[in-house]
């Protein structure tokens, strides 16, 4: 188990509201932002707010992340890759493997590039999966990682926006 404190926690205003504080946290105008596709259509609307370019990171045919699509795309200004699993909008759930492969890859780039490829982990569906299917917790498998949530789906709290983002313990 990761060792969590208080101190690596944020209280947002639902995840639209946590995202909206990383990119404005690490965005400068220019810098790109990968985004796993198919995708959540609003996540473009959260980089462009901060002058951030997203750039399409296409996955595969079974909609699982692709190490080499991510290789390809990543060039000196990328900061972030914006991750989601379950994923919105196809459902699929990344195994452990996927992850280990993809997040292999994330390092291996970060290291070319010179410097941290954040992984920002958009999480609201995360505790919604059917019976059976596990959904990795990407903090294990990536240390530049910030997990965003909220309660919005898993408690119906739609309304409420309660949500909140949580650094890796390690940063």
């Amino acid at each position: 188990e990761l060792p969590w404190t208080g101190s690596h926690i944020v209280m947002t205003v639902g995840a639209g509201g946590a995202l909206n504080i990383i990119l404005k946290t690490l965005l400068n105008p220019g810098d790109e932002v990968l985004v796993l596709s198919p995708y959540f259509v609003e996540y473009l609307f959260y980089i462009q707010n901060h002058g951030g370019v997203p750039v399409d990171c296409p996955t595969t045919e079974d909609f699982c992340p692709d190490p080499e699509e991510l290789l390809s795309k990543v060039t000196s200004r990328t900061k972030a890759v914006i991750i989601n699993s379950p994923n919105n909008p196809t459902g699929r759930v990344y195994s452990k493997s996927e992850l280990n492969q993809f997040c292999d890859a994330l390092r291996i780039a970060s290291k070319r590039i010179g410097h941290p490829i954040y992984l920002i982990s958009d999480e609201p569906y995360r505790k919604i999966t059917y019976k059976g299917v596990e959904c990795p917790e990407i903090a294990h498998h990536y240390d530049d990682s910030i997990i965003v949530t909220s309660h919005s789906k898993d408690l119906g709290l739609a309304g409420d926006r309660i949500g909140y983002l949580a650094v890796h313990p390690s940063a």
